[in-house]
């Protein structure tokens, strides 16, 4: 792989999107998407089996904790979009770099028949 300034931009995209990704370690936030999750799922199913009120506020503790978790998940959709963009940025440049081969054949000349009576016709009133 030819290392050029669009390789470099993409291995610091990706490097930048693995640690935004894995924040220190802390994974804290998949646990309360897991919980609202379950919450607001639990909820639907209760609501739909016709306890209402207990739907309701199982949703709405749900929906806390999703807005609560807003951040990670907004870090973790930057974070992949970071390391997708500098993946990209890489492979495009190895495909630059590869050597293509180009086979070229021979111009054909195509002749219609209106260009083969005319040479006949020429060839004939010489």
């Amino acid at each position: 792989m030819k290392i050029s300034g669009k390789s470099i931009i993409g291995i610091v995209l990706i490097l930048f999107g693995l640690s935004l990704f894995f924040g220190g370690g802390s994974f804290g936030g998949l646990i309360a998407i897991a919980v609202s999750a379950g919450l607001l799922y639990y909820g639907a199913k209760r609501w739909s089996r016709g306890h209402k009120i207990s739907g309701i506020i199982l949703i709405l503790f749900g929906i806390c904790f999703v807005t609560g978790s807003l951040p990670f998940i907004l870090g973790l959709a930057l974070a992949a979009g970071l390391i997708y963009f500098g993946w990209k940025m890489i492979k495009d440049e190895s495909k630059e770099a590869d050597p293509i081969i180009h086979s070229h054949k021979e111009d054909t000349v195509y002749q219609s028949n209106f260009d083969s009576e005319w040479e006949d016709f020429l060839k004939k009133n010489k």
